[in-house]
C-alpha cells in the first residue's frame, strides 16, 4: 500500500483529503508543521508528499527544497497548493515541487492526481474504492501484461498527462483519442521526440493535438511504456523540451482567443 503524507496545518482540509485517500487505497500520514512533516519523513520514507503552499512554520516551497536537498528523500514526488490570488503562487511554481495545483482543487482531482505521479513513478497503488464518490480518471488494466496508464481528458487535460509522464521521466506511447481523430506523442526518458497527428508529424503535430484537445476538452488518453530498447528506437522529430512546446502552444492559443475577442 502507497504511503502519502499530507501536510496541511487546517484539521478540516487535512481530514478530508485524508479520508478521500483512504477510500482510494493509501496509508496516510497528517502533518500540521514542516517541522513535524520532516519527523515523519526521517522515521519513514513516504510515496509522495502534499503539502499547502505555507503551514505553521514555513513554506510549502521551502520544505520541498529541505527534502531535496537530502540524497535519502530527494526523489519523493511532491505536490504543492498554492493561492494563484497570492504572490507566494508565483514563487512557489519555480521550486522543485514535481506538480503545482490550487489550494481549492476538488478532492477527486487531487486523488487523481497522485495516482497518477505514483504509477508514473512505479508506485503499486490499489484500486480507487468504487463506492467513495471519488471518480478515478486514470486506471490500469487488471490483465494487461504492461501497465497502462488510461484516463479522461475531460478530468485531466492534455498538457497535465504531458508533464506527469515528463516527470515521471518514462518512455513510451501516449494515444491521444479525440472526436477529431487519433494522435500519439511518444517520449523517450520523460523527452518528447516524436508526435502524429491528421497527416503532420514532429512539433507541428504536437502543437495539433494540444490545440485541438484545449478546443474540443473531451477525449480520453492512454499511456503505454517501452522498454529502453524500444525507447531508443523511435523516430526522433523534436528537439525542444516540453515546457518550450507548451509554453509555444500556449502563445498560440492566447493569439487566436484574443483575435476572436477582438
Amino acid at each position: 500500500m502507497a504511503f502519502v503524507l499530507v501536510v496541511d496545518a487546517d484539521p478540516d482540509n487535512s481530514i478530508r483529503l485524508q479520508k478521500a485517500l483512504e477510500l482510494a487505497g493509501y496509508e496516510v500520514s497528517v502533518a500540521s508543521s514542516g517541522t513535524s512533516a520532516l519527523t515523519t519523513l526521517r522515521r519513514r520514507r513516504p510515496d509522495l508528499v502534499l503539502s499547502q503552499s505555507m503551514v505553521d512554520d514555513m513554506y510549502g516551497s521551502e520544505l520541498v527544497s529541505d527534502i531535496r536537498g537530502d540524497r535519502t528523500s530527494k526523489e519523493i514526488p511532491f505536490i504543492l497548493f498554492v493561492d494563484r490570488a497570492a504572490q507566494m503562487g508565483v514563487a512557489a511554481t519555480r521550486t522543485e515541487a514535481d506538480m503545482i495545483l490550487p489550494d481549492n482543487s476538488p478532492v477527486a482531482t487531487i486523488v487523481t492526481r497522485v495516482r497518477t505521479l505514483l504509477q508514473l513513478r512505479g508506485v503499486q497503488v490499489g484500486a480507487p474504492a468504487r463506492d467513495s464518490g471519488q471518480a478515478a480518471a486514470v486506471e490500469a488494466p487488471e490483465a494487461a501484461p504492461v501497465q497502462t496508464l488510461q484516463g479522461s481528458l475531460a478530468v485531466m487535460d492534455m498538457t497535465e498527462v504531458a508533464q506527469a509522464v515528463s516527470i515521471g521521466r518514462k518512455s513510451g506511447r501516449l494515444v491521444i483519442s479525440l472526436p477529431a481523430g487519433e494522435g500519439v506523442i511518444l517520449f523517450e526518458t520523460g523527452w518528447v521526440v516524436h508526435a502524429e497527428f491528421g497527416g503532420k508529424t514532429g512539433e507541428k503535430a504536437f502543437n495539433a493535438i494540444v490545440m485541438t484537445s484545449h478546443q474540443e476538452r473531451s477525449g480520453s488518453f492512454s499511456f503505454t511504456p517501452l522498454g529502453a530498447k524500444e525507447a531508443s528506437d523511435l523516430p526522433k522529430t523534436i528537439q525542444k523540451d516540453l515546457e518550450t512546446l507548451l509554453l509555444n502552444v500556449a502563445v498560440e492559443i492566447d493569439e487566436i482567443e484574443r483575435g476572436k475577442g477582438s
